[in-house]
């Protein structure tokens, strides 16, 4: 079984909708925010602007299913994992949960995909390059997947 990372994430008021329940893009947002929690918990960063380039680990693909109620003021869980390290992608699921009397509730899962990408300066389109080495070892390290 995979490791996972812990990022906990108060639902603000901005993240509801008018019945007071999470917009659908919060989550997608929470996923987000997690994943670059991870890379910070590192000391490492999933974007990086530099003299020459712009370095980015895009989506390219996002999906998430909803299972119970995420109101205002609630607190998740998102419970991310790595589910595969490619060469240039990375593979990512994550469980959202939250405290209710007597249980933990999870209330979606979600599942995504990274690529890490590099665009020059002055150029309009990224150009896939290989996970850099410290970022590989370290999220190896967090699944089971083995090489």
């Amino acid at each position: 079984m995979a490791s996972e990372f812990v990022y906990t994430r108060r639902v603000e008021f901005a993240d509801t909708d008018t019945a007071n329940l999470i917009h659908f893009t919060a989550l997608l947002k929470f996923m987000e925010e997690a994943e670059h929690a991870l890379y910070r918990s590192f000391g490492l960063v999933g974007y990086r602007w530099s003299d020459d380039s712009v370095f980015g680990m895009p989506r390219v693909s996002v999906s998430c299913d909803y299972l119970g109620a995420v109101r205002y003021g609630d607190e998740v869980d998102v419970r991310l994992r790595v589910r595969e390290v490619r060469r240039k992608a990375i593979r990512y699921s994550a469980e959202f949960t939250i405290d209710r009397p007597g249980e933990r509730e999870a209330v979606a899962r979600g599942d995504w995909t990274v690529v890490c990408a590099r665009r020059e300066h002055g150029c309009r389109d990224w150009r896939g390059i290989e996970i850099p080495s410290p970022l590989k070892e370290r999220l190896r390290a967090l699944t089971a997947v083995p090489e």
